[in-house]
């Protein structure tokens, strides 16, 4: 029988960090050991490239119902700068696993290639289950895009793996950040007056965000996340101290919720700010979605039931960071985030996962697969 914690420490000692914008296959030697350990178990698999030789993997096994049940994670880790233990020869000590992705997010890909193993080995199939494994999670998203284009039939539900301590996460926010470029005039710093200066008008943008229009979105908050939120994170201008500015650019956060579409934050934005100042809003450099499940859909009931099974908090849970699950529910998917860990120990230095959660994990990812994702 599949051991999830021998099968974690073989993930770990594969290499898989994100490359970011470098031109390597980073991730292809952990999509293919993990396409050769399903074969051997009697699973189908295969690896796809989304670009530059990165390879999802996709492990198949058929079912009475030919609409699949999607597992989904992803196979690159954060970098290993600074790590305090040997990020690739995992340790177990004091029933923890120790080293990088451990819990970010190899612990559920071994979860859910340990149940899907089992139900191979003893059925019963009601469903045919696709785990997938992707590239660029902690990027671009650059592999669950290509998951969503690949002609996967729309599944039933999904579970991706995150650590999530065990919990059923259903909602999480999502974000656009954006420039704001302000524009001055420029020339000589000793003749300011009658001069627009791009600092200030920056400045002046920042306090308008900060005082009035942040604390508007207060009025669309969401049960399980909160409110949006809107940060300034970066600011650059000036090209000397004696010279005005003629530019000045700010770089903003702004986190959306359940209802808001990230394409129209950004046009609201621009032109409530372009009506004010001589600013350009710069389209988004980086767009994500939140998700917002419903508690009340039979998938997800089915997992809660699964975790109630386990003695475990079944209770619908909403979280800050973002995840694959809001892209596969663009697709009217019903997604829930599951998984062993917990979100402050990944990207750490010390990274570690406990087994006892990824050996509940397996039962909790089993039990769904044997109902085929429908309650009882």
């Amino acid at each position: 029988m599949a051991d999830p914690v021998e099968l974690l420490a073989n993930l770990v000692r594969i290499p898989s960090i994100n490359p970011r914008e470098r031109a390597e296959p980073a991730e292809t030697e952990l999509a293919e050991n993990i396409a050769q350990w399903a074969s051997e178990r009697g699973m189908q698999a295969r690896t796809e490239e989304v670009l530059d030789g990165r390879r999802n993997v996709i492990v198949t096994l058929p079912g009475d119902d030919d609409r699949p049940l999607l597992l989904e994670s992803h196979l690159d880790t954060v970098e290993t700068d600074g790590m305090t233990i040997d990020p690739f020869e995992p340790v177990v000590r004091d029933g923890r696993l120790y080293g990088r992705g451990a819990c970010d997010a190899k612990a559920p890909l071994a979860v859910f290639l340990t149940a899907m193993a089992r139900l191979a080995e003893r059925g019963p199939r009601p469903r045919t289950v696709v785990l997938a494994g992707v590239v660029d999670e902690e990027h671009l998203y650059r592999g669950v895009t290509a998951l969503r284009a690949s002609g996967l039939p729309t599944p039933v539900g999904a579970i991706v793996g995150e650590p999530t301590e065990l919990r059923m996460v259903v909602a999480h926010k999502g974000c656009m950040r954006c420039r704001i470029e302000a524009h001055g005039d420029g020339g000589h710093s000793s003749q300011p007056w009658d001069k627009t200066n791009a600092i200030e008008v920056a400045a002046d943008v920042v306090r308008y965000l900060q005082r009035e229009h942040a604390p508007r979105l207060a009025s669309l908050a969401r049960p399980l996340v909160g409110p949006p939120s809107l940060a300034v994170t970066l600011i650059e201008g000036g090209q000397g101290p004696n010279v005005l500015p003629d530019s000045c650019v700010l770089t903003i956060d702004r986190r959306t919720v359940g209802g808001e579409d990230p394409h129209e934050v950004w046009a609201a934005l621009r032109a409530e700010l372009a009506d004010r100042w001589p600013v350009t809003v710069h389209e988004p450099h980086i767009v994500d979605y939140s998700l917002d499940s419903d508690p009340a859909d039979p998938f997800v009931r089915t997992v809660a039931g699964s975790l109630r099974e386990s003695g475990l908090d079944a209770a619908p849970l909403g979280v800050g960071y973002g995840t694959d699950a809001s892209k596969i529910a663009l697709d009217g998917v019903p997604a829930v985030v599951f998984g062993p860990g917990s979100i402050a120990c990944a990207h750490t230095a010390d990274e570690s996962v406990p087994l006892d959660e990824v050996r509940t994990a397996v039962d909790v990812v089993e039990r769904v697969l044997r109902t085929g994702g429908a309650p009882a």
